[in-house]
């Protein structure tokens, strides 16, 4: 009985060791490329016909992180899209259709992490993650403009939006004592642009990052 108790104590203490040691608090800032995808929706479409824009500008992210173990962990990201410019190829006059997105998304999220030393110990420090949660984004439109089929009636895109959308990303990351690096794809689902209570586009968003992070 005094035997069971002490291997008891001892596995437990090792368990507690193990989560203490592959858990904790953790900082990171990353910079990369997003795209941002904005299709128009309830029969509007550009004033050059088309009904779908994508183009892309640099990224930055800033995040805070907390593993409960080596496999579980809750992240919240900043992310800053820099204005992304597109034209519409021809204008009515005195109508402005080309216009700039500029974005910025706060999210919270899931991550999950599955360590390659589960396979192999020459692989210690690898690992794969993905992330799953929910986004709150901040979009604000300069220019543009939207028209119904036969341009009887035409709605200005400028202004500010806001909304929330899923996110879900993965990647792999490599962690050297209390130093990690990571390599991602992230993307953010649909996220509505209503001006006067019209809902006008659909946003959404591709991002490709590199980050690096400290654990404490």
């Amino acid at each position: 009985m005094i035997m069971l108790k002490k291997l008891f104590f001892i596995l437990c203490s090792t368990i507690s060791a193990c989560v203490y040691a592959d858990s904790g608090l953790y900082l990171g800032i990353g910079t990369g490329y997003a795209t941002i995808n904005a299709n128009t929706t309830n029969g509007f479409s550009y004033i050059d016909g088309n009904s779908d824009k994508s183009d892309g500008n640099m990224l930055g992210n800033l995040f805070i992180g907390y593993d409960f173990s080596r496999y579980v962990g809750l992240q919240a990201d900043y992310y800053y899209i820099a204005s992304t410019q597109y034209s519409t190829g021809s204008d009515i006059p005195g109508i402005q259709g080309s216009f700039t997105i500029n974005q910025q998304t706060i999210a919270l999220g899931i991550t999950g992490h599955l360590p390659f030393e589960l396979f192999a110990n020459s692989l210690s420090g690898l690992s794969l993650f993905a992330k799953l949660g929910m986004g709150y984004n901040m979009i604000n439109i300069d220019g543009g403009t939207v028209a119904n089929y036969d341009q009887s009636y035409i709605q200005s895109l400028s202004g500010y939006s806001g909304g929330l959308s899923p996110m879900l990303g993965g990647g792999v990351e490599y962690g050297i004592d209390n130093v990690g690096l990571r390599a991602e794809y992230e993307r953010i689902g649909d996220i509505t642009f209503s001006r006067d209570n019209q809902n006008l586009l659909n946003i959404n968003n591709n991002l490709y990052m590199v980050s690096a992070f400290y654990h404490f």
